[in-house]
């Protein structure tokens, strides 16, 4: 929420909450004279209540409508404003909210107060009355009260929803959430056990208070058990689908973003990080979200390499708790952090960091998942890297990294119906006397160099690939027979006038610059009999005799 914003709400809740309460105060100074001692009781009860908030991603779920019920009831509306400003207060309190999240005061305090004040209108609306209330007039009393449940809940939740969408700019939140749905189940074994409240407040005073009050605290408890059960389950069947994407894909890039786009679903987390250990302690980032400083970041943050380190997860819930690690405050804005290392064959591989600038943001269920995640993607990455490195050595050759000759024919199968493309085949000139006078390792230096020419000569314009020995051949889509005979001839020059750094291995091993030629045949396809493997032929014929045979470093092309 931007301060502006921030400032108008500030202004708003002063000018309205403040205010009301002390006329609250100066016009409910009878009843406090008569039933301070219910009334702290009341206080008191909604105060415990509001230490079990549910927290479903955004939203803290409070389930102490019935106890506000049985309060509005007996002691009217303004008492139950008075009493439910004190519990929003004692549930902001109990979540140990931040600096940053200082603006939920007042739009929580706002948005109770149009609750009651709307929810209370239609009571009175329909006939209904508070004062006192009993067993005998609940008859009476059911459409009234079953009004004032209805509205208190549609209007919180619609209050809350437009504040998370305009206020807070939450453009993903939608009504019907799984908040909603806490809020109804709330609201319903609440209710009910706030009526009873209600009238045995009636039968033996504020006595009813300590009566009821074990089994409605036990009933928020069940409820917070449940749904941090009800959460983990669902957060197990996530990472098990996670588990099952994964190992289904083989590129490294699909997998990352798979496990961003899982993280940002199953975690409240504002920024992800990614690493990748380099060494030992080093670490390389391999995402970040947008909204973090790539440069700074780019050799990891405190916490991630407080995990690299120890090898061990980490959950802090404010920023006290881990800002010692984070000297360079790197992580300056956030509160709540979860981390966890990648292992793979007991060695750490990477780090997964999450932060939230919300206090109390990741729960230890969060912490567990983050773990079982962190090892589905180093195992997936590890076996997406195997392949693609296996599919490299079976497809390219290993001294110069280019494509090799097998895997060049199957390329060559996919042109047989293509109707203009055109073969280079390049073989170095006396290219046997580089091994015998330097050696044969320097010989393969002079290939690998020679692979880099191609490389850079060709670039995209066509396909580079390792013909056998000292010959190298280009593919080129979509060209005639002159702009491959152009191509060459770039090729050629290149290589003769590259100066190639060699060792003299035979001698004393010094380094040296050589200079090779490069004799060349280019020919196209030219009928529609004709095959790719008859194209490559012709480039050969005319490599060995309009090249070789006529003097070497020439560009030779096959007519």
């Amino acid at each position: 929420m931007s301060e502006r914003k921030q400032l108008s709400l500030w202004i708003t809740w002063l000018v309205i909450v403040p205010p009301f309460i002390y006329y609250i105060i100066e016009n409910t100074l009878h009843l406090w004279q008569t039933s301070w001692l219910a009334i702290l009781s009341f206080t008191a009860l909604i105060m415990v209540a509001s230490l079990f908030p549910i927290q479903i991603r955004y939203t803290s779920v409070i389930p102490f409508h019935g106890i506000s019920l049985a309060i509005f009831l007996h002691f009217g509306l303004l008492i139950e404003i008075l009493v439910t400003q004190i519990a929003i207060l004692t549930t902001l309190f109990r979540l140990k909210i931040s600096t940053h999240d200082l603006h939920r005061i007042p739009i929580n305090g706002l948005i109770f107060l149009a609750t009651s004040l709307g929810s209370a209108a239609l009571f009175y609306l329909v006939g209904g009355t508070t004062g006192h209330f009993t067993v005998g007039m609940m008859v009476e009393m059911a459409v009234p009260i079953l009004v004032y449940t209805l509205t208190f809940f549609v209007l919180n939740n619609l209050l809350l929803y437009l504040c998370h969408y305009y206020l807070l700019g939450m453009r993903e939140v939608s009504f019907f959430d799984e908040a909603f749905k806490w809020q109804a189940i709330s609201c319903l074994l609440i209710v009910l056990v706030g009526l009873a409240l209600a009238m045995l407040y009636e039968e033996v005073g504020y006595i009813a208070v300590l009566i009821t009050g074990i089994p409605i605290v036990s009933v928020f408890l069940i409820l917070k058990i449940y749904n941090e059960d009800k959460k983990t389950t669902e957060l197990l069947k996530q990472v098990s689908s996670f588990g099952h994407e994964v190992n289904d894909s083989l590129e490294v890039n699909t997998i990352i973003e798979l496990f961003i786009s899982t993280c940002s679903k199953i975690f409240p987390a504002q920024s992800i990080l990614l690493f990748e250990q380099e060494d030992y302690y080093d670490l390389r980032p391999i995402y970040m979200s947008q909204s973090l400083d790539k440069g700074a970041l780019s050799e990891g943050d405190g916490v991630s390499k407080h995990v690299l380190q120890t090898g061990a997860s980490v959950l802090f819930t404010s920023r006290k708790q881990w800002e010692h690690l984070d000297s360079e405050n790197l992580l300056s804005g956030n509160q709540s952090i979860i981390a966890a290392p990648c292992i793979r064959n007991h060695n750490i591989v990477a780090v997964i960091t999450l932060t939230n600038q919300r206090k109390n943001a990741f729960q230890r269920s969060d912490q567990k998942v983050l773990e079982i995640i962190a090892n589905y993607l180093s195992v997936a990455v590890q076996n997406a890297r195997y392949i693609a490195q296996t599919k490299k050595d079976s497809e390219c050759c290993g001294l110069t990294g280019l494509y090799n000759f097998t895997y060049f024919k199957k390329i060559l199968r996919d042109y047989e119906k293509l109707e203009t493309y055109a073969i280079v085949v390049i073989d170095l000139d006396h290219f046997k006397s580089v091994n015998d006078t330097y050696g044969h390792q320097s010989g393969n230096d002079v290939l690998i160099q020679v692979a880099e020419i191609l490389t850079q000569t060709v670039k995209d314009d066509g396909m580079v690939g390792r013909y056998g020995g000292e010959e190298f051949v280009i593919l080129l889509d979509n060209v005639q027979l002159f702009k491959a005979f152009e191509v060459g001839e770039r090729v050629r020059r290149a290589i003769e006038s590259k100066f190639f750094i060699v060792s003299d291995d035979l001698v004393k091993g010094e380094k040296k610059l050589i200079n090779i030629t490069a004799s060349i045949g280019v020919a196209s396809k030219s009928s529609e009999e004709e095959t790719p493997i008859e194209v490559l032929r012709h480039a050969d014929r005319a490599m060995y005799i309009g090249a070789k045979q006529k003097g070497r470093n020439k560009v030779a092309q096959y007519l």
